[in-house]
């Protein structure tokens, strides 16, 4: 199996998928193919965005753009509930489920004339420009003008890390007083009045319709350890405290995601090209990456392959590594120098800030201004003002 690819993406996860389906968009003939080890792309992950960050490019100024398909479900508004914080942002959100990523990703890629996906597939070595790999048993080497490897985190944060971990249930809910129980015009994106244990703790709740929601139980914690039956559990709880039935479960997703305060390195600027969260396409300060992934996967369209290195692609990567910089210190500060009881004051002072400014920092194409506005002139309340010198000298003489 020794062929020539124009380009060969390692990992069938959102990064890959990105790049798959602006490429084929750009030029529908590209030689592409992607490789992943499990039986199917995507995994098991509900990713979710804020319309206003996708580019206008990818959307289109229709809404008919390559990425539009991958819009499973939208809400007008999301909210946010704190103690004595109630808010609701007038800016549209948006879901889309694995299922719905695998089987758009599938389809474009079947429909090109020179594009293949490869599933249960094993990579043993990457190259600049050649994959090694086996494929039902066989070894193989292929070649490619632009290698991609994007087969996820690796642990290079030497323990600085934090984690977000969370159990979420689709359910289906039964009916209250006849009539269905969720207000669909509303993505609640967090509730923080529950009880805050061992961390920073809040449930998510997305109505996919009047009785179907997916509900998540959320912690920022220090450590990375998951007790999936306890977190399933306070969910139930959730759900009776709500006033609510369940029908059925529909389906369980769960997941264990490093908030790293260090980088791990630069983002490397050669071949192969190494994306998504082992590159350094991330954001490392929330589990909201699609903006970057997407940023990333239109550059890379726009380009012949062979020409993607240069100049604009090391701009590109220092606009990341600056922006990323400000999100790793986010991180420090919050799971070095606040109690872990005390974190969801640090998010209740965000939230209080501008829609547009927290826009742009989902987004990860933050101002100075609003770097500063955010948490650089002051440490926010529950963040410890000795322990935010020692990780920022000079703290309040800004």
């Amino acid at each position: 199996m020794n062929e020539t690819w124009d380009y060969i993406l390692v990992g069938g996860g959102l990064q890959n998928g990105l790049i798959a389906l602006a490429v084929l968009a750009q030029n529908p003939a590209a030689k592409l193919l992607v490789i992943e080890r499990d039986g199917r792309l995507g995994g098991n992950h509900t990713w979710s965005f804020h319309l206003d960050s996708v580019p206008s490019t990818a959307l289109g100024s229709d809404g008919c753009g390559w990425f539009a398909d991958l819009v499973e479900h939208r809400w007008p508004t999301y909210s946010v509930r704190f103690p004595a914080l109630d808010r609701v942002f007038s800016q549209a959100y948006a879901t889309c489920s694995s299922e719905r990523f695998a089987d758009v990703v599938g389809r474009r890629i079947a429909a090109a004339p020179n594009a293949e996906v490869w599933l249960d597939t094993d990579v043993t070595d990457i190259g600049a420009n050649e994959v090694r790999f086996l494929r039902g048993g066989a070894p193989g080497i292929l070649a490619a003008s632009l290698v991609v490897d994007a087969r996820g985190p690796r642990d290079g944060f030497g323990g600085r890390s934090g984690f977000q971990k969370f159990v979420g249930l689709e359910v289906e809910l039964e009916l209250v007083d006849g009539r269905p129980p969720l207000d669909t015009e509303v993505a609640e994106l967090m509730d923080a009045t529950v009880v805050q244990d061992g961390g920073f703790r809040f449930i998510y709740v997305l109505p996919f319709s009047g009785t179907r929601a997916l509900i998540e139980d959320t912690y920022f914690t220090n450590g990375d350890a998951l007790d999936r039956d306890a977190l399933r559990q306070r969910v139930f709880d959730y759900i009776a405290a709500r006033g609510w039935r369940v029908r059925e479960v529909v389906r369980e997703e769960h997941g264990v995601l490093p908030m790293p305060w260090r980088q791990a390195g630069p983002i490397p600027r050669t071949a192969p090209l190494v994306a998504g969260y082992r590159g350094g396409w991330f954001h490392p300060a929330t589990g909201y990456s699609v903006p970057v992934a997407l940023r990333l996967a239109c550059f890379i369209a726009e380009k012949p392959p062979s020409a993607v290195f240069g100049p604009s692609f090391d701009a590109l990567c220092v606009e990341q590594e600056q922006q990323s910089k400000f999100a790793y210190l986010l991180n420090e500060l919050l799971f070095s120098a606040t109690e872990p009881e005390q974190r969801w004051k640090v998010f209740r002072h965000f939230y209080a800030l501008p829609d547009d400014l927290v826009l742009r920092f989902f987004s990860l194409a933050m101002t100075g201004a609003d770097k500063r506005k955010m948490f650089l002139r002051k440490p926010p309340p529950g963040v410890s003002v000795l322990k935010a010198m020692r990780i920022l000298p000079g703290w309040g003489l800004r």
